[in-house]
């Protein structure tokens, strides 16, 4: 039990307080890629499916791939109707032009080759024509975490932690080698609250990526890294106040829109 959040064996025992948080982008990525109603639309990082869910209000035909089988179980309680499939995006378990929109809120890694070609993975399912979302966290310089980062990496210099996300500088050029053309995009503040240490450590237990580096250094040093690094945003009442930003493009795939104008 960590701050009175007792923890259970399954995701579902968790609350998925990072998804209820992303709702503000999920709204502003849909809203970016214009009507989606009656388009066939992937979301790869699907989580437990907030963003399908919002599509879905909007017409959309929708389908979700997500490395985190706890995960998937959720969005498959709350969309029994839904295809979702175990997967990530670098290998993305549909064929070819299978959507019209594709989109990757927090699925894209920092820059380099391996970017363009989890881009070029995301426009190979993609029909022509149609568009993908891509985006990813930004960091104020000397934030908490910049330190969380920077701690983990002493943890677990070769453990699988990246550093950076798909919001970093040159995503604009990467989208260009992976064959996309980029349409537009934008930035939003997402600052979060969380009423407890605990609570914020059970939000970010949702992070695969977390879970991997738990995974290689142990769950015990991985806490008390957090612990040190989320100190100084930490208020007078215990309560967690982080500033953070949500970046994302939106591109497209080479050939005749298939978006109503």
């Amino acid at each position: 039990m960590i701050d009175g959040l007792a923890r259970g064996a399954r995701e579902q025992d968790w609350p998925p307080l990072p998804e209820w948080e992303h709702r503000p982008l999920h709204r502003a990525v849909l809203g970016a890629l214009g009507p989606v109603d009656g388009l066939r639309l992937l979301d790869v990082g699907c989580g437990v499916g907030l963003l399908l869910r919002s599509a879905e209000s909007r017409g959309a035909l929708v389908a979700g791939v997500d490395s985190a089988v706890e995960s998937l179980e959720i969005a498959r309680w709350a969309l029994p109707e839904v295809d979702l499939r175990v997967g990530d995006a670098t290998a993305v378990p549909f064929p070819d032009a299978a959507f019209d929109v594709v989109t990757a809120s927090t699925a894209v890694p920092p820059g380099g080759r391996d970017r363009v070609a989890v881009l070029a993975e995301l426009a190979r399912v993609t029909r022509a024509g149609g568009r993908v979302a891509v985006g990813g966290w930004a960091h104020p310089a000397g934030c908490w975490a910049q330190e969380f980062g920077s701690r983990l990496r002493r943890l677990a210099p070769d453990g699988p932690l990246t550093t950076g996300t798909g919001a970093e500088p040159g995503l604009a050029g990467d989208l260009s080698a992976a064959g996309l053309t980029v349409l537009g995009g934008g930035e939003l503040d997402c600052p979060a609250v969380y009423p407890t240490r605990g609570a914020m450590w059970a939000a970010m237990l949702g992070s695969e990526q977390l879970l991997q580096v738990i995974g290689f250094a142990g769950e015990r040093a991985v806490h008390e890294a957090f612990l040190a690094s989320v100190e100084p945003v930490v208020a007078a009442d215990g309560s967690v106040h982080v500033s953070k930003a949500f970046r994302f493009s939106v591109a497209a795939v080479a050939g005749p829109p298939c978006f109503a104008q």
